[in-house]
């Protein structure tokens, strides 16, 4: 499974640097009247938020740097526990995260350039995509599904001994 993991996250953190690599610096549109590309240098986190903090990219490096350590803690800790359904959004997760990590060490910035038009929505790139995605996916599986609630019963088993006792 961890191979299966470790492509997936490659695959996301190629997918997020090659499009940025290609699409980003072009100002154009993508499907007219939904989607066209206008580059952004985000320097905050979501929706820009802490765009203008003075050093707001080193210590969202260090935060970012510290979630992916732990993801990777979590996948290598409960690889044998941990079902297929929650395991492939954390690695879109975590290849998403390394893919803005890349451009905020790098560059300083992250490059986000797809800008809906039918939709007032803040600018984003793919590894926003991966991220957003897989966060939601990962919240629904441990949220609504037995393997799931299974697995972060083996995560946190005092929560489980907790309700026990009420």
């Amino acid at each position: 499974m961890l191979i299966i993991l470790l492509v997936i996250v490659l695959f996301a953190v190629g997918a997020d640097q090659l499009t940025k690599a290609l699409i980003y610096g072009h100002e154009m549109p993508f499907i007219k009247g939904f989607i066209r590309f206008s580059p952004v240098e985000n320097r905050g986190v979501a929706w820009g938020f802490l765009q203008n903090t003075n050093g707001a990219t080193v210590v969202i490096s260090i935060f970012t740097v510290v979630v992916i350590g732990l993801m990777v803690f979590l996948i290598i800790k409960y690889r044998k526990v941990i079902p297929y359904a929650a395991a492939v959004p954390l690695a879109c997760v975590l290849g998403g995260a390394i893919g803005n990590l890349i451009d905020r060490v790098f560059i300083g910035y992250v490059r986000d350039f797809i800008c809906t038009e039918f939709v007032k929505f803040p600018v984003f790139n793919v590894a926003d995509c991966f991220v957003t995605c897989g966060g939601i996916v990962l919240a629904f599986v441990v949220l609504f599904t037995r393997s799931g609630k299974e697995f972060i019963s083996k995560v946190f088993p005092e929560e489980k001994q907790a309700k026990k006792h009420d």
